[in-house]
């Protein structure tokens, strides 16, 4: 099955879709690095941080899909029906992780 290319009609539409398909993933990444290194045990502002990212992420997917007509990772026009999708999944995929990794600095096993 051949893909069609993902094709972008502007730049800031380009920047919207490069955020919240990797830039927002590379910055929570960095985030929990930043927790895992400095044995972060309570909530600090690197969790704001976090979570803002995570809030930016769903926005900037809303905005990809009503004002640039973005597209899925696979290449076919994005309905808001899978920026739903692509919110819960990511809100609840960053909230399991936190809260593993908040854990374990918290017993001090990382």
């Amino acid at each position: 099955m051949a893909q069609t290319p993902v094709t972008i009609d502007s730049h800031a539409g380009c920047l919207v879709h490069l955020f919240w398909m990797g830039a927002g993933n590379a910055i929570l990444i960095l985030c929990l690095i930043y927790i895992i290194h400095n044995h972060v045990r309570g909530l600090a502002i690197v969790d704001l941080g976090y979570w803002l990212t995570v809030m930016a992420m769903v926005a900037a997917r809303y905005v990809d899909i009503r004002s640039y007509h973005g597209d899925t990772a696979t290449g076919e026009p994005s309905t808001l029906s899978h920026g739903r999708k692509y919110a819960v999944r990511l809100v609840i995929g960053a909230l399991f992780v936190w809260i593993i990794i908040h854990l374990l600095t918290w017993t001090g096993i990382i």
